[in-house]
């Protein structure tokens, strides 16, 4: 599938055929996507657990799951828990191991080079100092990072690519400490459900989002980024924008899908 493809595919899939496994390699194409996702020096803030639905008791399952990713943890067979490591800075800095910044790797092997001011010493002597070892003695800092989120994402991407459908919704940090024996310097950063969708790919239709010009500005932010119609256009054509939701047969897919799943099923 083409990239821009693969992310107007994107919906918030909630209806999995749970009798259909999801291939093993495919999962690790996903892994494999967040582990080339960009890192602030190259260190792994990002880890994920995977788990199985058939794997868990049912009362496990039920220590995984809140009020969002109830229904989706009962049908999707494969759950990916992504993680924040809020340790990884202090490991990389003690250990100085390959290939992260701390270790020097980068510079030798010419990544991060002369011209931008690195070398070894320059490692040495500014940026373990002042860029990576302050604020370590207060311990694991929650709040999230940046390079989890993007190894998520990839990771995303790279399901809707596979042919697979996939759905991000919170689970219980409690919960997953128990079942999952999860660290307790990783934070969570969401949980990723995947399967072969029971629903079809175009779901309810691509999710309205707010306007284009209210979330993005050009050389200061009192003034709106245009739309070029004309890309705009191009990106319909290539896949990446697509019919926005509603589309009219929904509800009688909802209640369709439901029926075959043994769902809870109101109209609204």
């Amino acid at each position: 599938m083409e990239f821009k493809q693969s992310v107007g595919r994107h919906r918030s899939y909630q209806y999995f055929l749970p009798w259909r496994p999801v291939e093993r390699q495919k999962v690790q194409v996903i892994l494999e996507a967040g582990r080339l996702a960009s890192r602030a020096v190259n260190t792994a803030f990002s880890k994920a657990i995977v788990t199985y639905r058939d794997s868990l008791t049912s009362t496990e399952r039920e220590q995984l799951k809140t009020p969002l990713s109830a229904t989706v943890m009962d049908t999707a067979p494969v759950y990916i828990f992504w993680y924040y490591d809020m340790d990884a800075r202090r490991v990389a800095v003690e250990e100085r191991k390959w290939p992260t910044v701390a270790s020097g790797a980068l510079v030798e092997i010419g990544a991060l080079g002369p011209p931008h001011g690195w070398s070894h010493r320059y490692v040495q002597n500014v940026v373990l100092p002042e860029v990576l070892m302050p604020g370590l003695d207060a311990g694991p800092q929650r709040g999230g990072n940046a390079d989890a989120g993007l190894a998520m994402a990839q990771g995303l991407l790279a399901a809707l690519d596979e042919g697979l459908a996939a759905h991000l919704a919170p689970f219980d940090e409690a919960g997953a400490k128990e079942v999952l024996r999860v660290p307790g310097t990783w934070e969570p950063v969401t949980g990723m459900f995947l399967g072969y969708p029971a629903e079809s790919w175009e779901a309810a239709g691509q999710e309205p989002r707010p306007p284009f010009e209210g979330m993005f500005f050009e050389q200061r932010a009192t003034e709106p980024f245009t739309r070029d119609p004309e890309v705009t256009k191009r990106l319909q054509d290539a896949g990446l924008i697509q019919r926005q939701a509603p589309v009219p047969w929904r509800a009688k897919e909802v209640r369709a899908v439901s029926r075959m799943l043994g769902l809870p099923h109101t109209d609204q």
